[in-house]
């Protein structure tokens, strides 16, 4: 029977490549350091993003690709849409892997985050991870013909403001936080066949085979110990006393010999939603701008990468510097053009 468990294992797709180290990366260690000490009480509360949200997350099944990383990020991105816009549509594997797939299978973590936050993510409904209604084949999962313009259009609604690396990886505790704070965490982490990947109990390997990219959204502490749960993406398995949902829980062995690689946080941009194709064209564009408001107040805003953020006082200089800086210009709009793109961001 074990050897049958060893067998299936070997047919699930995995892929997280570890990162490369990037001295940019901006750490959520750093905004963690200001929250309260987490404790014993914490763990016992527990956090469940399903039931946070009131609804059960379709569980993922990759197949045997190695499209895991861009099935952790979809998971993430469609939980931080559902808590704007209060209803759940599940985001699109294929649209994140695809676009970071590296040519030997599998990609990196961070590039995920990057694509969230440079590009977006589109919805299952507009592209589909899944062959013919199947789970998917490497070559189906990474084909790029399906992005055009009009699809890079639509994948701005889903942008993210930024991504985070926990550094401290090894910290169970601040991993838990990180999922409390953030409704979710996607981290890689080392596995091997041994027989308990299908089971809601998966064990720390005794050899780093394989990477393998998961979402956490869940932890808490039930009568084995503490737990941080994943959904995985290898499609449902049984449900037991234990483990009423169908996610695996991950136990402090996994952390304690940091089995656990490269885990990252997103932090949500607003939708863009209701705009004009002329309000389109000013956010959309690549270019970095300095949009002043020709008439009324005269307020100054500063698209970066398609974000508009509006400019305090006191700052105006700044950013003035920053566009001079980087080759940007300045365009002056109108009050109404001011307003209908100031109300979907925020300050700089």
């Amino acid at each position: 029977m074990l050897f049958d468990f060893f067998n299936t294992e070997k047919k699930l797709g995995k892929g997280a490549i570890p990162d490369q180290l990037d001295l940019r990366d901006k750490k959520y260690d750093e905004i963690a350091v200001g929250a309260p000490p987490f404790t014993e009480k914490d763990w016992k509360l527990g956090f469940d993003i399903e039931k946070k949200l009131g609804i059960t997350i379709p569980i993922k099944n990759q197949n045997g690709s190695s499209s895991c990383v861009g099935q952790g990020w979809a998971y993430y991105i469609a939980i931080l849409n559902t808590i704007e816009t209060g209803k759940y549509n599940e985001d699109s594997a294929k649209s994140i892997y695809s676009q970071i797939a590296l040519p030997q299978g599998g990609s990196y973590i961070r590039e995920g985050g990057k694509l969230a936050v440079n590009w977006g993510a589109l919805e299952e409904n507009v592209l589909t991870s899944y062959e013919n209604g199947n789970p998917p084949s490497e070559k189906f999962i990474r084909d790029l013909s399906w992005k055009t313009p009009e699809m890079d259009k639509l994948a701005k609604m889903l942008q993210a403001k930024e991504y985070r690396m926990i550094e401290a990886r090894d910290n169970m505790d601040l991993f838990a936080m990180a999922i409390r704070d953030n409704n979710g965490v996607v981290f890689g982490l080392w596995g091997e066949n041994n027989g308990t990947w299908k089971s809601g109990e998966p064990k720390p390997p005794k050899n780093k085979s394989w990477g393998h990219c998961l979402f956490g959204g869940k932890f808490g502490v039930d009568k084995l110990g503490k737990y941080i749960a994943t959904p995985n993406s290898w499609g449902y398995r049984k449900r037991d006393e234990l483990h009423p949902d169908g996610w695996q829980k991950l136990r402090q062995d996994y952390f304690n010999k940091l089995y656990i690689f490269n885990p990252w946080v997103l932090r949500d941009a607003p939708n863009i939603s209701g705009v004009s194709e002329e309000i389109n064209n000013i956010i959309n564009d690549s270019e970095k701008k300095l949009l002043i408001e020709g008439e009324g107040h005269g307020r100054k805003g500063i698209i970066i990468n398609g974000k508009f953020k509006e400019i305090q006082k006191g700052r105006e200089a700044d950013a003035a510097i920053y566009i001079m800086a980087n080759n940007g210009y300045g365009k002056t709009i109108s009050t109404k053009q001011f307003d209908e793109i100031a109300k979907n961001w925020d300050t700089f």
